[in-house]
């Protein structure tokens, strides 16, 4: 959780593909004092400012990112503004604590990133780059090593924060975060299907959850509305006789275990639980009641399959609209693409066959007028355009279209040099499968219309649910009166 949020910016830039910033308007020596941050005893210049800047701006050049405009750029300039201001207040705690940083290697980090810097951009380069900002190497060196010491006090104070929450976490974990027609749902079940939620979030995108507090406001609202759904579904379930057993629960219960241990042994998944505050035996039991709670859900599905019906004429009009999806014949083409009929008519003077088409396809690879030429491969019907596909699979192995054929791309000249024609499956062939189908559909529909009647039955009351951290941190930005100036910038 908490640890997570201040890392070195050159990592952490490598997220943040889709922000960026321009050049600084700075004319004189002068706009360089105004103060952008105040804090209790302390005043911070546009100066430092300028080198926080400067650095973004450096890893956005080393990594050939685009550097936005206007708003986009007054937003990453506020997100610096306030990234500053949260290393400060985390710098200055940890010193107020006297917490130890490891000072050790600071200057040889120090020299291995500007090396890396100077490496990649050049001498010049890299001179010319401090200059258009206002920097030189000496500076920028000053202002890095002080940053990446910064770093160390502000993790100093994280992990201080964590070890005391960490110390008192049974307080955290047993915040009510919901109350479902009289029932109290805990914290430690919020923290666990966040956890969940973030390992997704690393899987499928590599990165965690966005650290904002309005971004998560609206992930954590969404999470305790899905676990309101499951708790609301799970009593339905029992409302309706649902019974089950052991063994059908056992089995759930490796498969969510099966998720994280395909990623973790048990000391990884221990440290893993433990940035949410939740130990192995947490795990194990949120787990179970997970599992129980899904298998009733699922039985509950199964149930509403009794007296639904079927008629044949669904099938039937289901059979109709998805024919042309069960065709699996392919064919080989290529085809040349003009924008203009009156060329492609020209061009189908001299094609009257394959050998003719290959000759005129050869050419039309350096033809300006041609706006492709192409060797299409293997594909269905359903790949293609209609007006493409219709007249392409008219044709016989072997054959050239004898006309132009338009699409929305321009005009075609298609040549088919390979066919695989297969035998469509009948309606009879279909039918089971297409019931199947039908049934899970409208499962699915009765399902959602009984979940819908359960809520709004449902006395569902949510408390705002907030990162502790991010709150530790709005905390400290009050303890230290932090004032923030965006306009000065």
């Amino acid at each position: 959780m908490g640890k997570k949020i201040i890392v070195v910016l050159l990592a952490a830039l490598m997220i943040l593909a889709t922000a960026g910033c321009g050049l600084i308007q700075v004319d004189t020596e002068k706009d360089m004092e105004r103060v952008v941050i105040e804090l209790k005893d302390e005043e911070i210049l546009k100066r430092e400012f300028n080198s926080y800047l400067t650095y973004h701006k450096m890893v956005y050049e080393l990594n050939s990112y685009t550097l936005p405009e206007g708003d986009d750029l007054d937003l990453l300039k506020e997100d610096i503004l306030n990234t500053i201001s949260e290393i400060r207040v985390l710098k200055n705690k940890a010193l107020e604590l006297e917490l130890e940083i490891d000072s050790e290697g600071l200057d040889d980090e120090t020299g291995n990133y500007l090396d890396s810097f100077l490496e990649t951009m050049g001498e010049d380069g890299y001179g010319s780059f401090l200059a258009e900002n206002h920097m030189d190497e000496e500076s920028f060196e000053e202002f890095f090593r002080s940053y990446l010491e910064d770093i160390r006090y502000a993790n100093a104070a994280i992990e201080n924060f964590n070890s005391e929450l960490n110390e008192n976490k049974e307080e955290e974990l047993s915040k009510v975060v919901m109350t479902l027609d009289g029932q109290e749902i805990l914290k430690d079940e919020f923290y666990y299907h966040l956890s969940k939620l973030e390992f997704d979030y690393y899987v499928s995108m590599g990165s965690g959850l966005p650290s904002d507090q309005e971004s998560l406001t609206f992930i954590y609202d969404e999470l305790l509305s899905k676990i309101s759904e499951s708790r609301v579904m799970y009593k339905k379930a029992l409302d309706e006789g649902v019974e089950v057993t052991e063994d059908e629960i056992g089995k759930e219960v490796e498969n969510l275990e099966a998720y994280f241990a395909t990623y973790f042994d048990q000391e990884a998944l221990e440290g893993f639980l433990s940035d949410y505050y939740l130990s192995l035996d947490d795990y194990n039991r949120l787990l179970k009641e997970e599992a129980v709670r899904i298998v009733h859900i699922e039985k509950l599905q199964k149930q509403l399959e009794t007296g639904i019906v079927v008629t044949s004429d669904e099938i039937s009009e289901y059979y109709e609209d998805k024919k042309s999806s069960y065709d699996t014949s392919s064919i080989s083409a290529k085809h040349i693409l003009t924008e203009s009929e009156s060329y492609a008519r020209e061009l189908m003077d001299s094609i009257s066959d394959a050998e003719s088409f290959e000759e005129a396809f050869e050419k039309a690879q350096d033809d300006e007028n041609v706006r492709e030429a192409s060797d299409l491969g293997e594909f269905t019907h359903n790949q293609m355009v209609t007006e493409f596909a219709d007249a392409a699979f008219a044709l016989g192995k072997g054959e050239v279209i004898q006309e132009p054929v338009k699409s929305q791309y321009g005009y075609h000249i298609i040549y088919v040099y390979d066919k695989n024609e297969v035998e469509i499956p009948t309606l009879e062939d279909k039918t089971d499968e297409i019931r199947q189908i039908l049934i899970a559909g409208k499962v699915t529909d009765e399902y959602m219309s009984l979940k819908d009647r359960a809520m709004e039955d449902a006395d569902i009351s949510k408390e705002e649910v907030k990162d502790p951290f991010l709150t530790y941190l709005e905390e400290l930005k009050e303890e230290y009166k932090v004032k923030t100036y965006p306009s000065r910038l």
